[in-house]
């Protein structure tokens, strides 16, 4: 119910930014920094505009350092030439506030004046509500809950297209869906990666090999590699690659953690396919909403014996258990792991 109220919020969202007509409290939240960053945006533009007294009737607040004498005149005050007035608090859990703030805050979010727009804007924290606190039945019925997720993958292929077609190129479908599989869902993310293969792209139109030459892989991608490596019989590539994240300071436990996910995805989608189970039963095992990634996972796990997958998973586990309780060198561990994992796929 929780979701389904904040997709509403969403959609409230811009329509109200549609007609104009923006609500008087909102608390954004949600992985997805950029549209939280957008839609901040468009409510500055909505409510303040190219207004010569913006400074008097904007105001944003770090919510670690906002003392209560702080929100409340910036709410109190009327705003200055203008019908409406914008107040932004960053970082501020409205479900752990100061004893300061709850002596007072709760009623005077409860009857917010008119000319109030006021966002609480979760960045760095996350916003946990707590449905037992009397905050939390204030905010139900005097606010709005927006969370911003990650867009599925169609909503983000075709973001994808129209950034591109902005810098004046073009990508089909599929190649949207390699560049996700390869950088990652993270809009901001893809921002970077997406001018870099522009700018790369001399052709007019991307290709793949625009996005293997100048594209940053996230660590999901590089764990995709490395088992292709070890199935390839290839474990110098593997350890290469596992030094190479580890010179990008990705911790080893961190690392070995997203080896271990891999290898039980490929073994559910091995399962996957022995029981003869349809793509939405895999992506529902992956835990993923995206088909071309299912896609990938069943065609690698296809190739594989389903012996030598349980018993990967099974030492994944003992290697992830070792990592977070030993004091033995992490990375010799991860390499042994990596070794016998190559052993066991000779043997089978």
């Amino acid at each position: 119910m929780a979701k389904k109220q904040e997709e509403n919020g969403f959609s409230a969202l811009k329509q109200s930014l549609k007609t104009g007509e923006l609500g008087r409290l909102y608390i954004f939240s949600g992985e997805e920094s950029y549209l939280r960053m957008h839609y901040l945006g468009e409510c500055k533009k909505a409510i303040i505009g190219d207004s010569p007294f913006a400074e008097f009737n904007l105001f944003e607040f770090d919510g670690k350092s906002m003392s209560p004498d702080q929100l409340r005149d910036a709410i109190e005050s009327y705003p200055a030439m203008a019908e409406r007035k914008l107040v932004i608090v960053h970082d501020f859990d409205l479900y752990k506030m100061p004893a300061a703030f709850s002596e007072f805050l709760p009623a005077l979010l409860a009857d917010l004046p008119e000319y109030i727009c006021l966002i609480f804007h979760y960045d760095v924290i996350e916003c946990k509500p707590d449905k037992r606190l009397k905050i939390h039945q204030v905010l139900s019925k005097a606010g709005t809950f927006v969370s911003f997720e990650h867009l599925d993958e169609r909503q983000l292929v075709d973001w994808i297209r129209r950034r591109f077609r902005a810098l004046d190129r073009g990508i089909d479908d599929d190649t949207a869906r390699y560049l996700i599989f390869l950088c990652g869902t993270s809009m901001t993310n893809l921002i970077t990666e997406i001018e870099k293969a522009a700018a790369f792209c001399t052709t007019g139109t991307i290709k793949r090999y625009h996005i293997d030459t100048v594209c940053t892989k996230v660590l999901d991608a590089v764990v995709f590699d490395l088992s292709d490596a070890i199935t390839e019989r290839r474990f110098d590539k593997a350890i290469a690659l596992v030094n190479d994240l580890l010179a990008q300071k990705n911790p080893e436990v961190v690392i070995f953690s997203t080896i271990a996910r891999h290898m039980q995805r490929l073994y559910a989608a091995k399962l996957n396919e022995s029981a003869r189970g349809s793509e939405k039963e895999l992506l529902s095992l992956l835990g993923s909403a995206s088909p071309y990634y299912a896609k990938r996972i069943r065609s690698a796990a296809h190739k594989l014996p389903e012996s030598w997958l349980r018993q990967s998973v099974l030492l994944c586990g003992q290697t992830d258990a070792a990592l977070k309780s030993s004091a033995a060198d992490k990375q010799k561990l991860i390499e042994l792991a990596l070794l016998e994992m190559a052993a066991g796929l000779e043997r089978s």
